[in-house]
């Protein structure tokens, strides 16, 4: 990542209010897809190359079908989820951003995972995310979403 932190950037003040980077911009519009139940609008700044990598499943997903796939997989489980963003931070050259946030949801669907598929349990989940993404020419190139899936499995009685 690029020297230094940069939020807001220089030019941010527009008459005294900060002024969101591009990179901002582009990764809420990612994470905001998912609150607005439209996995399009994601997509949309999504390159069909990127590399995205889910550490905490030890899977990579790649261009912009496989992110679909990946939201409708979490959308199944968690119907009701929401994804609140809490700090984005962009590096100074403006390539990376890191995005914490929380999801929550009840889950109420069959739970597709690495491990096996999980039937509904009913119960609520909350847990914190960080987001680490890679933009260029105004597409997100590369990413790692970073969380403790045991967090998910303890909230759900999977596991004591």
């Amino acid at each position: 990542m690029g020297e230094g932190l940069l939020v807001p950037y220089p030019e941010a003040l527009e008459n005294g209010i900060r002024a969101m980077h591009p990179t901002e911009k582009i990764v809420l519009q990612f994470h905001e897809s998912w609150d607005l139940r439209d996995p399009d609008r994601g997509a949309e700044v999504i390159a069909d190359d990127c590399d995205f990598e889910d550490i905490a499943r030890g899977e990579k997903l790649v261009g912009k079908e496989a992110y679909k796939a990946d939201y409708h997989r979490w959308r199944e489980a968690f119907p009701d989820g929401l994804c609140k963003v809490e700090n984005v931070i962009v590096s100074e050259d403006g390539q990376w951003a890191t995005v914490e946030f929380r999801n929550t949801g009840t889950h109420t669907g069959v739970l597709r995972s690495s491990l096996g598929d999980f039937p509904p349990t009913g119960r609520k989940a909350e847990v914190r995310y960080c987001s680490v993404m890679r933009v260029k020419d105004g597409m997100v190139v590369e990413g790692r979403d970073y969380y403790d899936s045991a967090t998910i499995a303890r909230q759900l009685g999977l596991v004591d």
